[in-house]
């Protein structure tokens, strides 16, 4: 820890600052080779127009500024920050921190992106984190891990439920850390206050600080199972769900650390030389048709799509023309999909696996590519490793893979029996060849390492979500290597 020294105020790095101005501290995100989005919010009563100073610095001390600036924010925008630092180096670490009122704030640290696999990237892959399911141990986890390069959000970064509507009930009685609101999310100021809440949260806080974010979102920022004209969770006696999803989208833009501003710039692409390419999907709301139950005929219909015809196309182009050896699919909710019963296959409506007629399109993509695709997936809140196999090949040709990061809070079957747990998992092997793990009831995130021969993805899992300092433990370790071959390390 580095003593900081300031006309105002003395700071440590990495120590939270508790000041009354910068009570949701401050973050970095979409990091490219040469710029990074910088952000914090003014914690103020006052009504008009506050003048924020920011500043980056190569070093933690500010001795060497290689930028700065002044920016004005408002009510307009809930008072939040949003900077994109310009004109930077690549693959360089920098300092970064804001002042106003003669107060400085905590000071964070982001990163921008190589120019090429000199070196193996690192990344953290994260999703589902429900502040009434338990503590967000995990992200203190990947703050303290230095090896870690970035951060993938993958979606479900809050949860729009009322107070106990989706919870560890034993949990919330315990800690009392109910949402604010209390009530369901419809509203503009029901959205920011929920972004809010959940940035207070001292071990989120600490992640955000320490490591620069790259975010999608999936439907719980906007509603349960939100698709492009409504919501499962969204009813006739909450208003419009044009002005309810306008709210949530707002609210998504003024809280995080994204360059985007409209639904269409979250579908993106990062390209790390000619080594790996990244394709963040956006699956809700640019032409997700209304999920369909599996009995449903309507299922089979080929105008029915998970994603525009717009980005389907864009991404078919790039995955078809990418001369990278790696392609990886920033995905919100599962693809290759699994039966957990003998004849049915679980929440299949709200998979890729409810939209078959363009999930075949993209399969017949993933064949004629030379690399099998990487698919990194949220949404399930379990862990499992997925082989996908050409549908009509005689030797179960293998044309994707597809990794499920956990949940870091957000509910699975951890509240089964141990002896119910194994039952389970072990049925979902029996009924699925194409399985190569699974666990169901474990919390956490994996780490991607990515270099020019191989990748690794290594499963990092919470001792106990229920603990606020719980530890970490070491879960399943895969690598892929450059004649396509995945193998399990022990």
């Amino acid at each position: 820890m580095i003593p900081l020294l300031f006309p105002v105020k003395v700071f440590s790095l990495f120590a939270q600052n508790n000041n009354a101005y910068f009570m949701h501290g401050v973050a970095s995100g979409d990091p490219t080779n040469d710029a990074v989005i910088l952000w914090t919010r003014i914690t103020t009563e006052f009504s008009g127009i506050c003048n924020v100073e920011w500043q980056i610095a190569n070093d933690a001390a500010f001795k060497n500024v290689v930028k700065k600036g002044f920016v004005t924010t408002s009510q307009d925008r809930d008072y939040t920050v949003k900077i994109d630092a310009t004109n930077l180096e690549s693959n360089q670490v920098y300092f970064y921190r804001f002042i106003y009122n003669e107060t400085t704030s905590d000071i964070g640290v982001c990163k921008t992106l190589p120019d090429s696999l000199l070196k193996p990237l690192q990344i953290a892959v994260v999703s589902c984190n429900n502040y009434e399911d338990g503590y967000f141990t995990s992200f203190r986890h990947i703050a303290d891990n230095k090896a870690i390069d970035y951060v993938f959000h993958l979606g479900d970064y809050i949860y729009e439920y009322g107070t106990g509507q989706y919870a560890n009930k034993a949990f919330l009685e315990e800690s009392n850390r109910l949402n604010d609101p209390l009530h369901e999310l419809i509203s503009l100021a029901d959205y920011r206050k929920r972004y809010a809440l959940y940035r207070k949260d001292k071990e989120l806080q600490k992640a955000h600080r320490t490591k620069s974010f790259i975010c999608i979102w999936d439907d719980h920022e906007l509603a349960n199972n939100a698709y492009f004209g409504g919501a499962k969770n969204h009813q006739s006696n909450e208003g419009n769900w044009t002005d309810r999803s306008a709210a949530a989208v707002q609210a998504y833009f003024e809280w995080m650390p994204v360059r985007a501003k409209s639904t269409s710039e979250m579908i993106r692409s990062i390209k790390i030389g000619k080594e790996a390419n990244f394709y963040f999907l956006e699956e809700r709301l640019d032409g997700r048709d209304k999920q369909l139950l599996s009995s449903d005929p309507e299922k089979f219909n080929p105008q029915r799509k998970m994603i525009s015809k717009k980005q389907f196309d864009h991404l078919s182009d790039e995955l078809k023309n990418s001369e990278a050896r790696w392609n990886f699919l920033v995905n919100q909710v599962m693809f290759t999909g699994y039966k957990s019963k003998k004849i049915e296959t679980v929440k299949e409506e709200d998979w890729w696996t409810g939209y078959p007629y363009q999930r075949e399109q993209l399969i017949e993509v993933f064949e004629s590519l030379k690399n099998p695709p990487i698919i990194l997936t949220g949404d399930h809140h379990q862990s499992h490793v997925l082989e996908l196999n050409a549908p009509d090949s005689a030797n179960n040709k293998r044309i994707a893979w597809e990794f499920l990061t956990p949940s870091i809070t957000s509910k699975n079957d951890d509240r089964l029996t141990s002896e119910q747990i194994a039952k389970k998992s072990k049925l979902l092997y029996k009924l699925n060849p194409h399985m190569i793990y699974n666990d169901i009831a474990a919390h956490g995130y994996f780490v991607l390492k990515v270099s020019k021969k191989q990748i690794n993805i290594s499963y990092k899992f919470n001792s106990d979500i229920l603990l606020r300092d719980s530890d970490e433990r070491q879960g399943p370790d895969f690598t892929i290597d450059n004649l396509n071959n995945l193998k399990k390390n022990v």
